[in-house]
């Protein structure tokens, strides 16, 4: 198939969005080497470079994170080709370390770092403004406020880059990076350089007394720079004559324009941002009283300006915040409120219900967070249906007793009210207090499942365990004077399968244990019903933060989530940090083979490359052992039953251990067949309620399972405790 950007007609125009012109201008440049790691909204430029590789002679790789990234383009700058690296904001933060240094060392061949912001977090974990860090880096950055605009400056970047032998930031956000607009080509510089690096190890070692030298280097770099900025052809004045001019970079300048009638001001469009363009700037507020500044995130332009002409009109003024993405209807109502056109009906907001992200249908994900959450059931009663018939008590009396005596049930019916009932058991609490309460220690609670044993042997009947129970779960068999409590029956309680109003249900408890999260699909775990995770920091943090809670002296089990791809990023070193210092965690891997959230690029551990060449399969079980990972488990998270008994083995277990759950995402391979409900179905609502497939919904009588949307896994068929769900035939 042909590469979209490969197209070879200068002159011509292509329809492309703003991460489709970032690589296009980079293939028109003559880069040599790309690399990256996905990331929204900056995984287009990569991908859209790899498809045009083999067409350009290009080296194109997913990199296994963003510093990692970095380094390989730098490498290949050093050697004097022209390499161009992509991420979006959060990952230039695990790049830092190396972009710091790296302006200091400068560059060769030319080194675009192109970084896509990502206003209001479409996608992300928070807003950053990439323009501060240009200017914590001294890195010259050049900010994009349209497709074509990220063509023609990724183009200029490299030669800006070569000029001043520093590696120069091209940046994006959301809004531009993935909308489309006709973006006019030019032609593809064809590379006859010869790739060699010159071993001056003066300029290349960065140890303090060639560091101290390369920053005053770097210095009279930005001097030169700061020239640069005050002619580029980025920045524009557009002198019309007016009193008031407006300022403004990125796409915020442009919705300005859409919304004003642009004849009655003067603008000054800036594109090349760092360094400031002090001269340029001053030469604009000679010719206007009154100066008004338009960008998205941090007042940078603004902060600028102020120390040359504190008389603007900026966010505070203005009204335009710093959080959040402009819009055009945004920047209007600022406009608007300082007289500068007249306010607008807008369309009143269609009244749509709300539509949170949720794990696909057939997601391994789900799967393994049930099994997890319900390690650790008891029998819960849903008072909306029960009413009070006691079919409980016998059912359960007959199973363990033998007779039909509800005085020796371990379940029992409260009614409420005239109108309310309930059934109420052992709810299998947490640090259990009937368990604390016990003088005869005749009570023990299971660290795999939770459940009480009454050893009676010790118990003496003193009722202190009853006391101690809050919810009346425990009682006094009348013949023994011994204390009996449910124990779910090995996890099949026929209170459940003989309740006629199907009020009762095994219940999984997402309180009992301690999970922290990482970034990506898995992350949604935290929504209802799946209430599974409890932290979100940042790539790897995870694992980390769950050793700091461990040696913080938690009681709770603690178990840290992350993806294969996150755990190739930046777990490993959270991995080998548990098993160094013996923490009591266990890591769980959801190895689903690809970088699913992004769009599915390959990973290591996939045996596929970013060229999708053939490519050695790094095995995590393998990479944990290494690490020094004794207790490693492989599961298949389809088979919940397999997968919780591993669980319950992992809770019992101290120190550091590592389940794998490998299942690929469901987009990947090919659909299983569809399930359906049997008249059976008495609508319990395991399968939404605590599973919560969005192929599977509730109606008043049973389930229904919408067969567009459903993936075959059929785990649902698995969990449903009346068998009333199978494979369509």
């Amino acid at each position: 198939m042909n590469a979209k950007i490969a197209v070879d007609q200068p002159g011509s125009f292509l329809l492309l969005n703003g991460d489709e012109a970032v690589a296009r201008g980079a293939v028109e440049a003559g880069v040599k080497v790309a690399s990256s790691y996905p990331g929204t909204p900056s995984t287009e430029i990569l991908e859209t470079i790899a498809e045009a590789a083999k067409n350009f002679g290009i080296h194109a790789e997913w990199s296994v994170n963003e510093i990692v990234a970095l380094e390989v383009a730098a490498g290949a700058s050093m050697a004097g080709e022209r390499a161009i690296v992509s991420m979006k904001h959060v990952g230039l933060n695990v790049a830092s370390d190396a972009a710091m240094t790296l302006a200091y060392t400068g560059v060769v061949g030319g080194l675009v770092i192109a970084v896509c912001d990502d206003p209001a977090m479409y996608s992300s974990q928070n807003e950053q403004d990439t323009r501060y860090f240009a200017v914590h880096s001294d890195i010259p950055l050049l900010d994009a406020a349209n497709p074509q605009e990220a063509l023609d400056m990724t183009r200029e970047a490299f030669k800006i880059s070569e000029s001043l032998q520093l590696p120069v930031i091209v940046r994006l956000t959301t809004r531009v990076a993935h909308g489309k607009a006709r973006v006019k080509i030019n032609e593809v510089a064809r590379s006859s350089r010869k790739a060699e690096f010159d071993k001056d190890a003066s300029r290349w070692v960065m140890v303090p007394s060639n560091a101290i030298r390369r920053h005053r280097v770097l210095k009279e770099k930005l001097q030169t720079a700061t020239e640069l900025v005050n002619s580029s052809k980025f920045n524009v004045i557009e002198d019309n004559g007016k009193e008031i001019g407006i300022v403004g970079s990125g796409i915020g300048y442009y919705y300005a324009r859409s919304v004003l009638d642009t004849s009655q001001f003067s603008w000054l469009k800036l594109g090349f941002i760092y360094p400031f363009p002090t001269e340029l700037f001053k030469t604009f507020a000679s010719k206007v009283k009154k100066i008004i500044v338009v960008e998205e995130l941090k007042p940078f332009i603004e902060s600028n300006i102020k120390c040359l002409h504190p008389e603007i009109l900026g966010k505070i003024e203005t009204g335009l915040d710093e959080i959040g993405e402009f819009t055009p209807d945004v920047v209007k109502g600022a406009f608007v409120g300082l007289g500068l056109c007249e306010k607008t009906e807008l369309q009143n907001d269609l009244d749509l219900p709300i539509r949170p992200p949720v794990l696909c249908p057939g997601c391994p994900h789900r799967a393994f967070y049930y099994a997890l959450n319900t390690v650790n059931q008891f029998v819960d009663c849903n008072p909306r249906k029960c009413d009070g018939c006691v079919v409980c008590e016998y059912a359960c009396s007959l199973e363990k007793e033998e007779t039909f005596n509800p005085a020796k049930s371990r379940i029992r019916a409260v009614r409420l009210d005239s109108l309310s009932n309930i059934a109420v058991t052992c709810r299998n609490c947490e640090d259990a207090p009937c368990v604390a309460a016990c003088p005869k220690d005749a009570l023990s609670q299971s660290t795999e499942d939770g459940t009480i044993t009454v050893y009676e042997e010790k118990c003496d009947g003193c009722g202190w365990c009853i006391a101690a129970c809050k919810y009346g779960a425990i009682t006094l068999h009348p013949d023994t004077m011994k204390a009996i409590v449910c124990d779910t029956c090995d996890g099949e309680p026929v209170c459940v399968q003989w309740c006629p109003e199907s009020a009762l249900h095994l219940k999984g408890k997402t309180t009992d244990k301690i999970v922290t999260g990482d970034i990506g699909c898995y992350t949604l775990g935290f929504m209802p019903p799946v209430n599974s995770v409890q932290t979100c920091l940042c790539m790897g943090a995870g694992i980390s933060q769950a050793a700091g809670m461990v040696h913080a002296g938690v009681k709770d089990k603690v178990f840290a989530v992350i993806g294969d791809s996150t755990f190739f990023h930046a777990g490993m070193p959270g991995l080998l940090n548990i098993a160094y210092n013996k923490s009591n965690v266990c890591v769980i891997i959801l190895d689903n083979s690809s970088v699913a959230m992004t769009g599915h690029q390959p990973t290591p551990g996939s045996g596929k490359n970013a060229l999708g060449e053939q490519t050695k399969i790094i095995e995590i079980a393998d990479v944990a052992r290494s690490l020094g990972i004794e207790t490693v488990e492989v599961v298949d998270p389809y088979d919940v039953e397999g997968t919780r008994e591993v669980i319950r083995k992992i809770l019992d277990y101290q120190g550091p251990s590592v389940v794998i759950s490998r299942r690929p995402c469901p987009l990947l391979v090919e659909r299983g067949p569809a399930r359906e409900v049997l008249e059976e179905c008495n609508g319990c609502g395991v399968c939404v309620e605590q599973f919560g497939c969005p192929a599977i919904s509730l109606t008043l009588e049973r389930a229904e399972i919408d067969p567009t949307l459903c993936y075959g896994c059929g785990v649902c068929e698995e969990i449903c405790p009346f068998d009333a769900i199978r494979s369509v035939e």
